[in-house]
């Protein structure tokens, strides 16, 4: 998979599940997720580790976009499904 499949996808499932997703002031598709936010420079920098197995994902979501704990679950269960996909 390559890296704007991967952005894509994500932000596809994110859309599909409900969350907003809109460019943010950067130009960046950012996904909100309720009171913090994810955008597409955060998943480049997740992508490819968070696809390995076993990673721990709220790990490596809060070593590049700290202090975003709502993330954590959605991002989780948005991995699965690109997971099951691939």
């Amino acid at each position: 998979m390559e890296i704007h499949q991967f952005i894509s996808r994500v932000t596809d499932i994110a859309r599909n599940e409900g969350y907003p997703v809109a460019l943010n002031r950067n130009g960046q598709d950012q996904i909100d997720f309720g009171h913090k936010k994810l955008h597409s420079g955060h998943l480049v920098q997740l992508f490819p580790r968070i696809l390995e197995p076993g990673v721990n994902i709220s790990i490596l979501i809060e070593s590049v976009a700290p202090g975003r704990p709502c993330s954590h679950r959605p991002m989780k269960e948005i991995i699965q499904k690109i997971q099951v996909q691939i």
